[in-house]
């Protein structure tokens, strides 16, 4: 479980539980052939070091002043950085993460790897920096997760709080978000979070820090708060989800939700 807590003296607010799931999965089109994906994630970098790239259109949205160009399609199937999840877009049977890779950055179960899609393993170290820069230690408290240790948790929490609540809080394995290894929970740094994950928390300075610093570097909050309907997952300051910088910093000045923003530049896809 992650415990969001107030580690500053200006704030006082008791601390609440709530679980550290990835809910949410995906699924739609064919499978891209897996062994091409390098190829394109090279054509995403460029992108984001040059915005005026070549492009296959571009993704404009209502108060955002740059437009995002599109360098391919193809980012918006299973695995690639720009994939829509959600509980109606479960993983293909055969789904297999791409270029999943022990992260370097500092992370619970310190005694264990942690790994995420290689795409994701720079911008991440460079947020790290950034944070450490203006006072704030991080950790992963989770990050990739297979199908199988995705059971493994969705059957404890059924013996431990009933299948209505498992429902509830827990994705099903093939449904969860954190299967593509785009998509981290972050912690506040701490000797008992490296331990135990089960014990990393997430100060509100941190929680504050991501929320306007991580679309600098690709990442979104992927379930905002108050946005429950819209997303299908309860407010999870932590969880953030890789998208690249100018799609993330698109979509974070729109306020839109990521399942409402692929509905304004793929409409077709997000049915």
């Amino acid at each position: 479980m992650m415990k969001l807590h107030d580690s500053t003296p200006r704030r006082s607010s008791a601390p609440f539980w709530v679980l550290v799931t990835g809910l949410i999965g995906l699924g739609v089109y064919s499978m891209i052939n897996l062994n091409q994906t390098a190829a394109l994630y090279d054509g995403v970098l460029a992108m984001q070091a040059q915005e005026n790239a070549g492009s296959v259109g571009k993704i404009s949205f209502p108060d955002v002043e740059t437009p995002v160009n599109i360098p391919d399609w193809s980012l918006l199937r299973p695995g690639n950085i720009w994939s829509l999840t959600s509980r109606d877009r479960p993983l293909p049977t055969d789904f297999k993460a791409p270029h999943i890779v022990n992260t370097e950055v500092a992370h619970g179960d310190s005694d264990q790897p942690m790994q995420v899609q290689s795409v994701i393993e720079q911008p991440l170290k460079r947020l790290f920096a950034a944070a450490e820069d203006d006072g704030i230690e991080l950790m992963l408290s989770s990050a990739y997760r297979s199908v199988s240790d995705q059971q493994q948790l969705y059957e404890s929490f059924v013996t431990k709080q009933g299948q209505a609540m498992a429902d509830l809080y827990v994705a099903k394995p093939g449904t969860s978000e954190h299967h593509t290894g785009l998509s981290i929970d972050f912690a506040t740094a701490s000797a008992a979070c490296q331990s135990d994950s089960d014990k990393c928390s997430l100060s509100i300075a941190a929680a504050d820090w991501l929320l306007g610093n991580g679309p600098t570097y690709g990442f979104i909050q992927r379930y905002p708060e108050g946005k429950q309907p819209l997303t299908g997952v309860a407010f999870e300051p932590w969880h953030y989800r890789y998208l690249g910088v100018p799609l993330a910093q698109a979509v974070a000045a729109s306020g839109l939700t990521y399942d409402e923003a692929i509905k304004q530049f793929a409409p077709g896809y997000a049915k």
